[in-house]
This record gives structure tokens, C-alpha cells and sequence, in this order.
């Protein structure tokens, strides 16, 4: 590895050798050598490589499945970060698992754990402010009765600018890690303004009888009122995912 020397700073691959930056400053050094396939799949020093990548592949899958399991939500705002995120959680919970070898942990025994359900619960997926700021009221949460705020006053919700509503859905999911089948059942649709008094519950529409487990999120958006018709304010700061509930 050398040090590059001259007016122009070269970064990419001339003739054999690498341009590039570390740390700030202009290097080169000669393409080729470090790890290849065969050396990752054969040798004994990258053991540990080997197994770094089939955890970190099966988190992936699991990143995947939790997506695709609350699309309804994710489809209603954008967000650029949120995959980094997850994949950094679900990474976090995968290194819970205490009963698997090296190299096979996965998520789902992760979860199995107080350690990997205290990474899930209350992690606020939009990556701001959580529920609990949004609403300013506490609220309870039970997977089978639903989303309550018992002492709900709307004069203490900080409206975003321009904003008449704020639109409120709870979500009941089951999901198994190990099969990656899940279902997500959704509550009524509630819309909160300045106006509106507890006591207010959002349950789910229907029972949610999958395997799995059971984890509940709260949405919240705030929303224009125009005729009878609500827009969305689709900012990433105007909106709160968020996980409150983990069994």
C-alpha cells in the first residue's frame, strides 16, 4: 500500500492497481489479492467468515419477512433508511440466541429471549419521535382487546403544521421466524382532533389465530381535513411506526 503524491487524486482501477481513500487520504496498491470465493469456502482461517455470513444471510431473510408482514403500514410513507435499520435490529436480536452454535443463529430463538424482546419492544421503526410524544397521553396496549387511551384529550396533541387530524391504526401481528408465515389484522381506522376525549379503544377486526409471535404496532399519521376527505402528510417526521407490544 502506498501513499498517492500529485495535484490529481486518482480513486478507481488503472492498469492493475487500485486508486482509492482511507480515512481521508489518497492510497494505491495493486488490484487483486485479499479473500477470494474458494479461500471463504475452504479455508480453515475463515471459519468465523463463513459463519458471520449465513447469520447475517438468515437475518436478512427475517428483515424480509417482517416487511413483507407489515406492508400495509410501509406503504403509506418513505423512508430510505428503514432496511439499514432493521438489519442492524434483527442482527442485534440474532445475537441473542443462546441455544444455537455459532454460525446458526437466527432470530426466531433470538426472540425467545427477554434480551431479544427488549431490543422489538418499543422500537420505533419511522426512526423519530415514538407514541408516546405523538399521542402525550399514556396509553395500554393488549394483543387480544387492543390499543386503549383511557384519559385521552386531543387539546394536547401537538398538531403538525397544517395538519387537522391525527389518523390512528393499531396492528396485530403474528409472525414465525422459522416458517416465515405471518398475519396481520388491523383495527378501525380513528381520526383525532382537537376535539376528541377518551375514553377511546382501537381493536382488531377480527382475531388473529396464526403461530407465531405476537407483536403489536401502533401508526399514526397526521392528516388534513378538506371536505370531508383526509390527506396524508407522507414526511417521515409526520408519521410514527412503532412496536409496543412483544409476547
Amino acid at each position: 500500500m502506498a501513499k498517492q503524491i500529485g495535484i490529481i487524486k486518482l480513486d478507481g482501477t488503472i492498469e492493475g492497481l487500485n486508486f482509492y481513500f482511507l480515512n481521508g487520504k489518497p492510497i494505491a496498491r495493486k488490484s487483486g489479492g485479499g479473500f477470494n470465493g474458494n479461500a471463504i469456502k475452504t479455508k480453515d482461517s475463515m471459519v468465523r467468515v463463513r459463519e458471520n455470513s449465513r447469520e447475517f444471510g438468515s437475518s436478512m431473510v427475517a428483515v424480509k419477512a417482517f416487511k413483507a408482514s407489515i406492508i400495509p403500514f410501509l406503504t403509506q410513507f418513505k423512508d430510505g433508511q428503514l432496511h439499514q435499520r432493521l438489519a442492524s435490529l434483527f442482527s442485534a436480536i440474532k445475537r441473542c440466541d443462546a441455544v444455537s452454535e455459532r454460525g446458526k443463529r437466527h432470530v426466531g430463538n433470538g426472540l425467545a429471549t427477554a434480551a431479544g424482546v427488549a431490543l422489538l419492544q418499543n422500537y420505533v421503526l419511522t426512526g423519530g419521535k415514538n407514541l408516546a410524544g405523538v399521542l402525550a397521553h399514556s396509553y395500554r396496549f393488549d394483543f387480544a382487546t387492543g390499543l386503549h387511551l383511557d384519559e385521552f384529550d386531543g387539546k394536547q396533541i401537538k398538531f403538525a403544521k397544517g395538519s387537522t387530524h391525527l389518523k390512528v391504526v393499531a396492528g396485530f401481528l403474528k409472525i414465525d421466524f422459522d416458517s416465515l408465515t405471518y398475519q396481520l389484522v388491523l383495527s378501525d381506522v380513528v381520526y383525532l382532533d382537537k376535539a376528541s376525549v377518551g375514553p377511546i379503544t382501537l381493536r382488531p377486526l377480527e382475531p388473529n389465530v396464526a403461530a407465531g409471535k405476537a407483536i403489536g404496532l401502533v401508526f399514526t399519521q397526521f392528516v388534513q381535513e378538506t371536505n370531508g376527505v383526509f390527506y396524508p402528510f407522507k414526511q417521515v417526521t409526520d408519521v410514527v411506526l412503532e412496536v409496543v407490544f412483544v409476547e
